[in-house]
């Protein structure tokens, strides 16, 4: 099984393993990982900088260290295998590093997500050069401050004989050294006090820092805003809710599309108050692994567009979850992703919304429904 919950181990036993090999990454130890591949197979080392990321600021380094392929058959298979060192301030979900590069340079089709562990994540894509369809399969490992990427090419004609070598390639995967996350060590703790008594706990990156640090909420609601004070442009900010629900009231039936807007409408008093703007909803979706712990929830995504000439466009997410006496839920407001940098600051927003995501779940699976 392939380590840190890869999610496709399975895959990997289609057919044994016919050679295996340890890969050294210079420069990046806690990288070294050991795999198996066919023995046809020849791998050749390198030292290739890529450079077609540098806009999105996501990394310090970013090399091409090994590629693989079968030599007379080169174009039905080849592996290259890359290591980047990241900022431990832009950090982001694995899977959004794949998106990053697929629709940056690797492949704008998008055929999906296979996996989104916090650090483990891969995206399917591919793209049309010369008449010629390709197939990319991007594995993404996040392990503190490097990143392990393997780019996984083939052509639609030898997908079927490529695609299990893929999996296999990626299922076996064992990295050779103990993980020592240094960007999960320096999460800080925060609470949130509940109306009903009580608090909620949750973690942020040491440099998303209060914005209210000081003010008390009152009953029926509690709310904590954090900034992003890593980026000098202020783009990011997440908002922490506790709303009281009325004596009486069925918690079930909260109205969440409601309460979403309000809560990203109190941030934007807080933060711009001297703009005005509209809103314009985009999907209201469900949580991966709310179901289970909450009897009501909702995630929406949307943006407000500003009474600004030209008008500016601010991406809007608000999840908000049921729990025993209060509702409770994030909110953020970031830069559109509209290019690299943007997505950039996106993806980092969507990690720390990630981590406080993490927390409610396991705080409603804590105070059952």
């Amino acid at each position: 099984m392939a380590e840190e919950n890869n999610g496709i181990a399975a895959l990997a036993r289609i057919e044994a393993p016919v050679a295996a090999k340890d890969f050294i990454l210079p420069g990046a130890p806690g990288l070294t990982f050991r795999s198996a591949y066919p023995e046809d197979f020849r791998w050749f080392e390198t030292d290739e900088k890529v450079d077609d990321f540098d806009a999105s600021e996501m990394f310090t380094s970013f090399r091409k260290l090994w590629v693989g392929y079968e030599p007379t058959t080169r174009d039905q298979l080849e592996i290259g295998v890359y290591a980047a060192t990241i900022p431990p301030e832009r950090v982001a979900v694995a899977a959004d590093y794949g998106r990053l590069l697929a629709g940056s340079a690797w492949g704008p089709d998008n055929y999906g997500v296979e996996a989104s562990e916090r650090d483990f994540g891969e995206v399917l894509t591919g793209e049309s050069k010369t008449g010629f369809d390709y197939r990319t399969r991007i594995s993404v490992w996040r392990r503190g401050t490097d990143l392990l990427i393997l780019r996984l090419q083939t052509n639609d004609e030898d997908a079927a004989k490529a695609v299990p070598i893929m999996a296999r390639f990626v299922g076996s995967l064992s990295f050779t050294q103990p993980l020592k996350d240094s960007i999960a060590a320096s999460f800080v703790s925060h609470d949130i006090a509940l109306p009903s008594g009580g608090k909620f706990s949750f973690h942020l990156p040491p440099h998303w820092q209060p914005f209210n640090s000081g003010s008390e909420s009152a009953r029926p609601i509690a709310a904590s805003i954090f900034l992003d004070k890593a980026d000098p442009d202020s783009n990011s900010a997440l908002g922490v809710f506790a709303i009281e629900v009325p004596a009486g009231a069925v918690a079930a039936n909260a109205p969440l599309p409601d309460i979403a807007t309000s809560a990203s409408d109190l941030m934007m008093e807080n933060l711009l108050p001297q703009v005005t703007y509209d809103r314009q909803p985009i999907d209201r979706q469900k949580a991966a692994g709310f179901d289970e712990v909450t009897p009501a929830h909702g995630l929406f995504i949307g943006k407000l567009i500003t009474h600004a000439e030209p008008p500016a466009e601010i991406a809007a997410t608000e999840l908000f979850a049921v729990a025993p006496k209060d509702v409770l839920g994030i909110a953020s407001l970031g830069a559109m992703p509209d290019n690299q940098k943007n997505m950039g600051l996106m993806m980092h927003l969507t990690f720390a919304e990630r981590l406080v995501t993490d927390d409610l779940r396991a705080f409603l699976a804590a105070h059952p429904k």
